[in-house]
């Protein structure tokens, strides 16, 4: 099956550029699962009509249940599983967006079912029914259930009390205690993003949010700590210092690290040394 992932805050704005490209339904397989998978280019919106089920949205396992309704962001790894005692029914649909995002990263990825969760179950059933029949006009009723679904779910999240996502909060933490453990090594945003099995997006958003700074900008500081350290407490030559550091030039060391610091990597040794001495070096 497709993509999910949930939450909306705020107001939902119509977008006329969000394209159906999918509907489905699963029922009556209490052996239905969906292993982990992620869609790069496309979102997708479930409901539960019936039963419970176990969905793995990024490295989180939620529980969901009859009336809840889940959102995919495009690149977020997902897997789905029925209950056995109790068989899934879902409806679903993927669409094209040029957002970022349907659901805002750091909110929970499920909505739970309230008042509103009938008129969802209503809207995908007719919008599977319209794909399926596909008598004339489909297109443009499909389009307009579409819309509707959106909006109903920032309905619905709008009636959901938002309580602090720990989960989110300890990948965050586990972020920041892997680049602080690897700062040295050649990291780029989608390589650091696919070691959590999230979206660069994602993962540059939930950083940024606990700590005002980008990803990268901190691994530049913590390279950057460290070479001062460096500076200071060893004579260890410049090209050592950026090697050690993550730079294999020793240039473009020296020219981000008088950008960062505020003067170069000599200048800034020249100002400490006075007032240090440093053991022989053979």
């Amino acid at each position: 099956m497709p993509d999910i992932n949930a939450g909306i805050t705020g107001t939902y704005k119509v977008d006329l550029d969000d394209r159906l490209l999918y509907t489905g339904h699963v029922s009556n397989n209490p052996d239905w699962q969906f292993p982990s998978h992620k869609h790069e280019d496309l979102f997708e919106i479930l409901v539960i009509k019936e039963g419970e089920g176990k969905f793995t949205i990024g490295d989180i396992e939620y529980d969901a249940a009859e009336g809840d309704v889940l959102i995919y962001n495009k690149g977020t790894l997902h897997a789905e599983k029925s209950s056995k005692d109790k068989p899934i029914y879902i409806c679903y649909c993927g669409f094209h967006s040029q957002k970022e995002w349907i659901i805002p990263p750091d909110c929970d990825p499920v909505i739970r079912a309230n008042s509103y969760s009938a008129e969802m179950i209503t809207l995908m059933e007719l919008l599977f029914e319209e794909s399926t029949i596909r008598d004339e006009g489909h297109e443009q009723i499909c389009q307009h259930l579409l819309q509707s679904i959106l909006l109903l779910a920032s309905r619905m999240l709008s009636k959901q009390t938002r309580s602090p996502d720990t989960g989110r909060q300890q990948i965050v933490l586990d972020i920041k205690e892997y680049i602080d453990m690897n700062y040295t090594q050649p990291l780029t945003l989608k390589k650091m993003a696919d070691h959590f099995n999230i979206s660069p997006y994602y993962f540059a958003h939930l950083f940024k949010n606990r700590y005002s700074t980008s990803p990268i900008h901190y691994m530049i500081q913590r390279r950057m700590g460290e070479a001062t350290r460096l500076l200071v407490q060893t004579e260890m030559k410049v090209w050592e210092i950026a090697k050690l550091t993550g730079y294999e030039n020793a240039n473009y060391f020296s020219i981000l690290f008088t950008k960062v610091v505020g003067m170069s990597p000599r200048q800034y040794r020249d100002n400490h040394k006075k007032t240090l001495s440093y053991p022989s070096r053979e």
